[in-house]
């Protein structure tokens, strides 16, 4: 069982709260009334019983009775706390399971799979999946449905970092976002937040944003038909998300 964030405001400022503490209280001391009150404090254990019959009966009263102070401290920390929510961000892919699968699939689709860990001479390191590394090693294997998660994780992530260099992420349509994310995934978020697409989402031209990707076709100063071919689709799904 979880308690809700703000129990202790609730516990010490709702009246039906205190109602039903101090009701309990008093039924349990008409309960035990006969074995240890003493009979010189002028009320009998029906007295007590009865005490607590009536604020029992006046919790749900106090449930729909307006309860100022309470209600006013519950919408300060919904308030606080929808503020840190809508600083931090939520990511177009975190929110929505079914962009997110949008994303793996057309990023899997270009990125290819090796389910067994290999070594990429280019980068130095040891590669699996979908070019993930992080955490990879000599012998690794992971299944296609580990990789699928793997790559679901890392745009997460990814997407998390590229956000930070977004003005507003949240009003980028989910196929430019996937592009995006797509893009940014291949080239790294380091040159994707100094890039001049990035400027122009900033600057709300995201028509211009999307036609800034087939300039990414080079690798080592030569232009590679595969990432021209690349950059080509990923134009072509962010242009589709802007109508």
């Amino acid at each position: 069982m979880r308690l809700i964030p703000e129990w202790k405001q609730v516990l010490t400022g709702a009246w039906s709260a205190i109602l039903a503490i101090i009701g309990a209280l008093a039924m349990a001391a008409g309960a035990a009334w006969e074995y240890f009150a003493p009979e010189d404090l002028g009320l009998e254990s029906w007295q007590y019983l009865m005490i607590a019959a009536l604020l029992s009966a006046g919790v749900s009263g106090a449930r729909v009775t307006q309860q100022e102070a309470l209600a006013q401290k519950v919408a300060e920390y919904l308030r606080a706390s929808g503020g840190a929510i809508q600083k931090k961000g939520v990511g177009i892919l975190a929110a929505s399971a079914v962009a997110l699968a949008s994303a793996v699939g057309f990023v899997g689709g270009w990125e290819g799979k090796e389910n067994q860990a290999y070594w990429d001479n280019i980068g130095k390191v040891w590669t699996v999946c979908h070019g993930e590394t992080r955490g990879v090693g000599q012998g690794d294997y992971y299944t296609d449905a580990q990789c699928a998660e793997m790559l679901a994780e890392g745009l997460l992530e990814f997407e998390r970092q590229l956000d930070r260099c977004l003005a507003s992420p949240v009003e980028i349509p989910v196929n430019t976002k996937i592009a995006m994310m797509a893009w940014s995934w291949n080239v790294g978020v380091g040159a994707a937040c100094r890039s001049t697409l990035v400027r122009k989402v900033n600057a709300g031209d995201l028509l211009g944003a999307c036609h800034e990707l087939p300039r990414w076709n080079r690798a080592g100063g030569k232009v590679i038909r595969g990432l021209s071919n690349r950059r080509g689709a990923e134009r072509k799904l962010c242009l589709s998300g802007l109508g």
